[in-house]
């Protein structure tokens, strides 16, 4: 299956990998943001967060720039493992990360997953999954985060708690 202008899903996919990289590198948040639909919600293993509005999505980015200062991340490498439509409109993805210092590679490799969707003429991120914990890039950052913009699930004895929450735990 083909997009309307004639891109295969892993094309579209490759290509955001390569904006959104781009962006995190060069700590541009207006070209990152263009690539992310909000609400947008974030899980790791530790984590469900629902990114409500850009300035929650703007925290998190700038808490992954910070992390990838500290740790002199010089590239990402991220790899395309698959790419697919469900309809005209929606991709699944999953990718892995590397992080780069040099040629050094300073973490272990990042298997993520996303549902892409074609949004106000452009192709989103609307859910990203990241199999990482909490010390690592976004798992870091959605343990630091305290926006009340974001709302933070994690299961407390059966309940989901919130931010406010999870700074007394």
């Amino acid at each position: 299956m083909l997009s309307a202008d004639g891109e295969t899903a892993k094309q579209i996919a490759e290509r955001m990998l390569e904006q959104t990289g781009n962006a995190l590198r060069s700590n541009d948040f207006d070209a990152f943001a263009q690539l992310f639909c909000v609400p947008h919600t974030l899980e790791t293993p530790d984590r469900k967060t629902t990114l409500k509005t850009r300035s929650a999505l703007k925290e998190v980015f700038d808490r992954v720039v910070q992390d990838y200062a500290e740790h002199n991340v010089t590239a990402l490498v991220r790899i395309n493992e698959h790419a697919c439509f469900h309809g005209p409109f929606k991709i699944e993805a999953m990718h892995v990360t590397h992080m780069m210092s040099g040629n050094w590679r300073i973490k272990d490799p990042i298997p993520s997953y996303g549902i892409l969707e074609f949004i106000d003429n452009r192709w989103q991120c609307t859910s990203s999954q990241y199999a990482v914990d909490d010390n690592t890039t976004v798992g870091l950052a959605l343990r630091r985060t305290a926006s009340a913009a974001a709302e933070i699930e994690k299961p407390t004895h059966g309940i989901a708690v919130s931010v406010d929450e999870k700074r007394k735990n």
